[in-house]
């Protein structure tokens, strides 16, 4: 591509902040790829749909908007608080200003993130301690792994001095324990192992993991698949990346009792920061339920290992789908929506991956 004939679609398809132009009659004639992740909504999606359908809810009116458009004044407004289309709730900058295009007059509205700043540091934070924290749980864990060893084996030694059987069933008390424990510790080390990689296709992984959970549910569990078609193949451990959303997706089901709807959406995230990297292109997989939600003194522990809402839970499913995740230079993102207990997989589409489609 040389300047002379600089596609300015592709331009503008890099820029973060979200670009509309918009009609008289305040429909979306265009928009930029921004658009699409900020929205929440396709391109084919926000083309003809009206401004006030885009931006369900906003601090600023849609009345002010058409003011600028008929005066030709630009209007602006900081920290605005708007609601999306999946009811999710951003705080972004607005600012319009008029423009003409072919003898007619139209609207530009560009939308920026106004915490997005602020998401990217705690997405970081996250990351990192996180790593912290399965660092020490797996250092821990070999301390207990020995002494456990050498219980077990003198509770076996024990039983085999001992002739009354009441007795025998203390050491068996024990024994079983030990076991219990030891395979405990093994769950939380075991994502510290990195399994085979290979081109994987992640609408497989997903189909494989609701046939799981529809063996285990039945007909209780209502199922809808919004999927991406053009995503790519990523290079990836398929088994690894299968246990990371079936912990979730069980998660999931547990909270519904088992009876409920699960969604399962795909799409594709441009220039996001994972980690201390911002990957050009990101695969997002978001699994959703309708149960009653996180407790609010869980939301910013849930990824740490042993915490969990439930009497009986471990509380290691999440910390272990998180730990196999970004083993694959990824992240885990739950999102506190009203309608809907969210949690996002973020993986990165690397060079490695198939060129992804319309790009």
């Amino acid at each position: 591509m040389n300047n002379s004939t600089l596609n300015t679609d592709w331009l503008f398809d890099q820029l973060l902040v979200a670009i509309l132009v918009v009609n008289r009659d305040l429909t979306v004639a265009w928009c930029n790829s921004s658009s699409e992740e900020l929205l929440r909504q396709s391109k084919r999606q926000l083309i003809g749909s009206h401004l006030s359908e885009v931006l369900i809810d906003s601090d600023f009116s849609v009345k002010a908007i058409s003011g600028s458009l008929q005066s030709g004044n630009p209007y602006h407004q900081r920290n605005a608080n708007i609601t999306l289309i999946n009811q999710e709730q951003i705080m972004a900058d607005i600012s319009v200003s008029s423009l003409e295009i072919d003898d007619e007059r139209k609207l530009l509205v560009e939308i920026r993130q106004s915490d997005y700043d602020y998401k990217i540091g705690v997405d970081s934070s996250e990351y990192s301690q996180h790593i912290a924290a399965s660092a020490l749980v797996r250092g821990l864990g070999h301390e207990i792994k020995n002494p456990l060893g050498g219980l077990r084996g003198a509770a076996q030694l024990l039983a085999m001095e001992l002739d009354d059987a009441e007795l025998e069933e203390y050491t068996e008390v024990i024994i079983k324990e030990a076991d219990r424990l030891s395979s405990l510790v093994d769950r939380m080390m075991a994502p510290n192992k990195v399994g085979k990689r290979e081109f994987t296709n992640i609408h497989e992984v997903i189909e494989r993991v609701l046939n799981l959970l529809t063996i285990e549910s039945g007909d209780e569990l209502n199922i809808i698949r919004d999927y991406d078609p053009s995503l790519p193949e990523i290079f990836a451990s398929a088994d690894q990346l299968q246990q990371a959303m079936l912990n979730i997706a069980q998660n999931a089901v547990q909270a519904m009792d088992g009876s409920g709807t699960l969604t399962i959406k795909t799409r594709v995230v441009r220039q996001m920061l994972l980690g201390e990297k911002i990957w050009r292109l990101v695969m997002r997989i978001d699994i959703m339920d309708d149960g009653p939600g996180i407790p609010k003194n869980l939301k910013d522990k849930l990824f740490m290992p042993l915490v969990s809402g439930r009497a009986n839970g471990t509380g290691l499913g999440l910390g272990i789908a998180q730990s196999l995740i970004q083993q694959h230079d990824g992240l885990i993102e739950y999102l506190d929506k009203k309608q809907q207990t969210t949690f996002a997989i973020h993986l990165p589409i690397t060079e490695q991956s198939n060129q992804f489609r319309g790009n």
